[in-house]
């Protein structure tokens, strides 16, 4: 489970193979019917198989874990919470321990098990982050508004714009509010993650392999600088590695 500030991926692996994935609203109200009704349903399947249930979880949102803890102790699930203390591999983290989020450490640690020992990380999620790896250690990053909050902000605070969706689009300057909208947020974006990845490189000195994730990265991989690939289930896989490990 990888529970962030808008929403909340639930995964189901087996094998190693991801089988189910839903993604639900991280509104309290709507978060605590959900995660009850999708736990309830797991529980009677893998009950009938008579395994052992087990839950790893990220999660930026403290408020919504008691929701979580209960709802797991509940349907007899083993649940582990991932946090800087208890992270189950030796790594290299040049950050405040305490203020690192869970989705990064999953992230990074997900990175380095595919052989990126040299990457960076661009998650457009609420916000956008970027996660520095060279030669397997986590360097740092940075973070800064998300799409969809900026989207949210300029439309809320001001008067005679309406909210549009954020698409790909071929033209830069246009000749409407609405593509107008669009052009700045595909490119201004685009401007901004080119111009952090190129600042990154030029500071850390290294050749890195960029990788996207999060729900925008698909728009914008064909734009972004050195052939990015875009692994949008990175966070899970991260979790996948760390369950595994904890549960061995």
């Amino acid at each position: 489970i990888d529970i962030g500030n808008t929403n909340t991926v639930l995964a189901i692996y087996k094998n190693k193979i991801l089988i189910k994935k839903k993604r639900i609203s991280s509104k309290p109200i709507e978060f605590k019917k959900n995660i009850k009704k999708y736990f309830e349903n797991y529980n009677k399947k893998l009950s009938k198989l008579n395994v052992q249930k087990k839950c790893i979880i990220s999660s930026v949102v403290p408020s919504l874990n008691i929701l979580v803890k209960n709802v797991a102790l509940k349907n007899s699930f083993n649940f582990f919470f991932l946090n800087f203390n208890n992270i189950p591999f030796n790594l290299n983290i040049k950050y405040e321990l305490n203020k690192i989020g869970a989705d990064r450490i999953a992230n990074y640690i997900a990175v380095i098990k595919s052989n990126y020992n040299n990457s960076i990380i661009v998650d457009f999620g609420t916000a956008t982050t970027f996660d520095v790896i060279k030669n397997n250690t986590y360097e740092g990053g940075l973070i800064f508004p998300g799409v969809n909050i900026a989207l949210n902000s300029l439309i809320n605070n001001a008067a005679l714009l309406k909210k549009t969706k954020i698409i790909k689009i071929k033209k830069i300057v246009s000749t409407n509010s609405h593509n107008s909208i669009q052009s700045g947020f595909y490119w201004g974006y685009l401007s901004v993650v080119n111009g952090i990845i190129n600042k990154i490189i030029k500071e850390k000195k290294f050749k890195p392999k960029i990788i996207l994730t999060g729900g925008l990265s698909y728009i914008f991989k064909s734009q972004i600088i050195l052939n990015p690939i875009i692994d949008e289930n990175l966070t899970l896989e991260g979790l996948r590695i760390i369950g595994e490990k904890i549960y061995e």
